[in-house]
């Protein structure tokens, strides 16, 4: 978005309210300045000078979670997403909450395997305590060896001679960062079902990240110089499909690449509408569980992805689907705004374990890995024992045992 297009979507706003309807910040506080409404009136006050820059300011526009749920609701038809993208741009030097954030995210990238092989010996020896004193929230172990690592391990295992003899198509998969660090058996999962199924799989140790979180945090160069990676290394593929296990990569790239690039890559889909579309579930059968499932804001509202996980799951025999009140709405993880944003982000979480625990439900299951550092964290200070469980990984428990 250019500076024109950004005063051209300011001055579409009405007034109306109807953003605020989804809006999990404002609905939680019920603040006007918590809303996506109040936080356009800010920024369009910022540019005619109504108003001051400042922290108290700054600080409102960097609360939106950035979950897309207002985006389809403006009548105007402003992008409200993008619009506090930009105007996180101009503000993000006066967010003194980001300022570690940022700089941390700037040195990080160029050494990332370093930083997190370092993080996973300080969180071996420091995060017990800080977790126990409150100081910092639940984060998942890193990963001793990070998935993209490991994968060709799996790649190589009898599951290829068990397979079908014939490929049935090739596909490659999008690791991201929290599954190549944090949840690497989620990535294993993927490459299981889909090698028992016949496809063969490029995983893709040239990625880098989305670049989602930068643009979070106003670094919209250093995201479109991670992004144009990105595209370079998609464009040599030949492959069917690129696959993601993380709804806010899948986003990034299919929705926002060409917003803040200007490429657009066709090819990348969320895990669930490969595996349904594909019938990888079919005939499947599990010893029985009774979910409930939590859609991810990134899916159903980026990326309009709702009916296709439900679908996937009533494919395997054995599982009773209940599902909970308001299941779309947000678990408050948000990436960095759970750091930045602790408080709130738990209050948005607590509502949502509290109708997860309502279900009577054994397993919430959900398609995001962020989603799942949020619902374990709530999990575990709700102090309650239901298993929180990724759609692969309950697939490759019906496919695998």
């Amino acid at each position: 978005m250019n500076e024109l297009q950004y005063q051209e979507e300011l001055s579409k706003c009405v007034r109306c309210g109807a953003c605020k309807a989804h809006c999990p910040t404002y609905l939680s506080v019920l603040n006007e300045t918590m809303g996506a409404r109040g936080r356009i009136a800010m920024l369009d006050g910022v540019r005619e000078n109504l108003l001051a820059p400042t922290k108290g300011l700054t600080d409102k526009i960097f609360s939106c979670i950035l979950c897309e749920a207002c985006r389809d609701l403006c009548p105007t038809g402003i992008n409200i997403p993008e619009t506090i993208y930009h105007g996180r741009i101009k503000l993000k030097d006066l967010y003194s909450r980001g300022h570690l954030l940022r700089k941390g995210v700037e040195f990080s990238l160029p050494r990332i395997e370093t930083v997190f092989f370092i993080l996973r010996w300080l969180q071996k020896f420091f995060y017990p305590l800080l977790y126990k004193t409150g100081r910092i929230r639940y984060m998942p172990e890193i990963a001793p060896v990070p998935f993209k690592d490991t994968a060709q391990v799996y790649k190589n295992t009898g599951l290829r001679n068990n397979s079908p003899s014939r490929k049935i198509g090739r596909v490659a998969v999008f690791t991201g960062c929290s599954i190549n660090y944090f949840y690497p058996h989620l990535g294993n999962s993927l490459l299981k079902i889909l090698l028992t199924k016949g496809y063969e799989i490029v995983v893709l140790k040239g990625e880098v990240c989305c670049g989602a979180p930068l643009r979070s945090l106003g670094l919209e160069e250093e995201a479109s110089l991670l992004a144009r990676k990105n595209i370079e290394l998609f464009n040599k593929l030949r492959v069917g499909a690129i696959i993601s296990m993380c709804p806010t990569c899948t986003m990034t790239i299919k929705k926002q690449y060409p917003l803040f690039v200007g490429d657009s890559i066709e090819k990348i889909m969320d895990v669930t509408e490969f595996l349904l579309k594909n019938e990888l579930a079919n005939g499947l059968k599990t010893n029985g569980r009774v979910i409930t499932y939590h859609d991810p804001c990134h899916l159903s509202y980026g990326l309009g992805i709702k009916k296709e996980p439900r679908e996937l799951l009533g494919k395997i025999q054995g599982l009773d689907l209940v599902e909970m009140q308001n299941s779309e709405e947000c678990c408050g993880f948000g990436g960095f705004f759970s750091v930045s944003f602790k408080d709130l982000s738990r209050r948005i979480g607590e509502k949502k374990i509290k109708n997860i625990l309502n279900t009577s439900a054994d397993t919430v299951v959900t398609s995001c890995p962020g989603c799942m550092t949020q619902l374990e964290d709530m999990k575990r200070t709700s102090d309650t024992d239901i298993d929180i469980m990724h759609i692969v990984e309950v697939i490759d428990e019906a496919m695998h045992g």
